[in-house]
């Protein structure tokens, strides 16, 4: 295992956003539990599968989300970052998942909350 089990476990409640997406072909819902960092009021994670993970897919055929962190949910837009448009950016939150769980590699993709649009 590349991460002892004591660095996972010792702040668990922040360790996972749950993202629904709209499926880009059946427009069902689609749920998955993934990793993210926060960063100037946005979230952000990380495809390893790049542009073939389904999640990806979805958003980029239906950009409108919903997600939740912890106890707060939220809707919004997701969008994919090119990383050669926005260089500042993508290493940014390659830094942050680098902190946050030892690993970056993969597409970058941004979800941004709705303003205003907390649901508890």
């Amino acid at each position: 295992m590349w991460f002892s089990e004591g660095w996972f476990l010792k702040d668990r409640k922040h360790q996972f956003l749950y993202l629904t997406t709209e499926g880009w072909k059946t427009k069902a819902p689609h749920r998955i539990e993934i990793w993210y960092i926060r960063h100037e009021g946005r979230f952000y994670l990380v495809s390893q599968y790049r542009e073939e993970a389904h999640w990806v897919r979805n958003i980029k055929n239906h950009p409108g989300i919903s997600f939740e962190v912890d106890s707060d949910k939220y809707v919004g837009l997701g969008r994919i970052i090119d990383s050669s448009e926005e260089p500042e950016l993508a290493n940014k939150v390659s830094d942050l998942m680098d902190a946050k769980y030892q690993w970056s590699d993969g597409l970058i993709v941004e979800l941004r909350p709705e303003p205003g649009v907390l649901q508890k």
